[in-house]
């Protein structure tokens, strides 16, 4: 019921065109040549005095498929509300965390940087079921109608228990707005359950009414797949 009443909140909001968000995702990506080594390094820099106190829970994820950029990783940062936001991005300044920028540079070419709006979450958050991301970049015309036929899909689906992982969606407010305004997400355990979750979803009556309904409002620019490489801070 909470999860159900969250949601309505969010439609509220979306329609009335209030940027009051439920937090910020800050993604980073990078093209990266010694992945093993960038991971060692990120796990020296979150052990820090600084990285333990990030106000935010932190995601490494690799590219299973991207088709969108070179980025081979991302970082993801997690932050629960602007104040955390506002911290965590003023502490890129401390010395400790431009030791590691540093560090990496030979091995990490930075690709883009992206701020999104936390609209609507739900789902199973269970890190078991978080292994592996679907996310679907689009290009949305009007967002609070979005919002409502992505509500009405989500529920069905969970109904249908074909909600293995988490779900959500994400508005741009920081970044390249000429590609893509929103995103969308699912999750699963791995790359194979989230492709058997998304056969029965395509196949559903929930999704057809879902294409038909939002097919002149969003055009879907990309499908990425990437895997859970490590997590931080996540407590």
């Amino acid at each position: 019921m909470k999860k159900y009443l969250y949601t309505l909140f969010a439609l509220v909001m979306i329609s009335s065109q209030s940027l009051i968000a439920a937090g910020y995702i800050a993604t980073y990506s990078v093209k990266v040549s010694n992945p093993a080594a960038y991971v060692d390094a990120m796990n020296d820099l979150m052990n820090t005095k600084w990285g333990k106190s990030f106000p935010a829970a932190v995601s490494l994820h690799q590219y299973a498929f991207n088709g969108y950029d070179d980025a081979t990783h991302v970082v993801v940062l997690n932050y629960d509300n602007p104040q955390d936001l506002g911290v965590g991005t003023a502490s890129f300044n401390d010395p400790v965390f431009q030791s590691f920028f540093a560090e990496t540079s030979a091995i990490a070419e930075p690709v883009e940087q992206a701020l999104n709006m936390k609209l609507i979450s739900g789902g199973n958050q269970d890190p078991e079921n978080n292994q592996a991301y679907t996310i679907f970049r689009m290009q949305v015309k009007n967002p609070g109608e979005y919002a409502t036929a992505y509500s009405k899909l989500t529920k069905a689906q969970e109904d249908a228990g074909n909600t293995a992982g988490s779900y959500g969606l994400r508005q741009l407010v920081g970044g390249d707005t000429r590609y893509y305004t929103h995103y969308a997400y699912t999750s699963a355990a791995s790359v194979g359950d989230a492709m058997a979750s998304a056969e029965v979803m395509y196949s559903s009556d929930s999704f057809a009414e879902f294409s038909e309904e939002i097919s002149e409002n969003r055009r879907l620019m990309n499908i990425s797949i990437l895997v859970n490489v490590v997590n931080y801070n996540t407590n």
